[in-house]
């Protein structure tokens, strides 16, 4: 078999998978039992493989890009740990809150969890 057309079908393959796996995901509430099912069912296997597979060689990151990914962190942290202590109101909204009006639909929630899933995929193949 051609290699590249059996990568290219392997491809295919996954994209299927998580186009099926997003529309059946999104049918549960949120917020919910069979929510947290969904997200642990995909969500668990991608964290092994990313633990177990072994990463392309790389350089080895130096000092200063540890402190602006640290710095970036912190800065993220600040500011979901400020919105939640502070006031929960339109001026001031979590992150959560902006993204509730899109995942409260059925589309923004598989939209959601293509984006969610997609990404972790991305991260296991680096």
């Amino acid at each position: 078999m051609d290699p590249v057309r059996h990568s290219a079908r392997r491809r295919a393959a996954v994209a299927a998978a998580v186009v099926a796996y997003a529309l059946v995901a999104a049918l549960c509430r949120p917020l919910t039992g069979s929510a947290l099912v969904a997200v642990l069912l995909a969500g668990l296997p991608l964290v092994l493989i990313g633990v177990w597979r072994r990463p392309r060689r790389a350089e080895p990151a130096g000092g200063r890009s540890a402190a602006v990914w640290l710095g970036a962190a912190a800065l993220a942290v600040a500011f979901e740990l400020g919105v939640w202590l502070g006031p929960d109101d339109a001026a001031h909204p979590t992150l959560s809150t902006l993204a509730d009006p899109l995942l409260s639909t059925y589309p923004g929630r598989v939209l959601g969890y293509l984006l969610w899933l997609g990404g972790g995929l991305w991260l296991v193949t680096r």
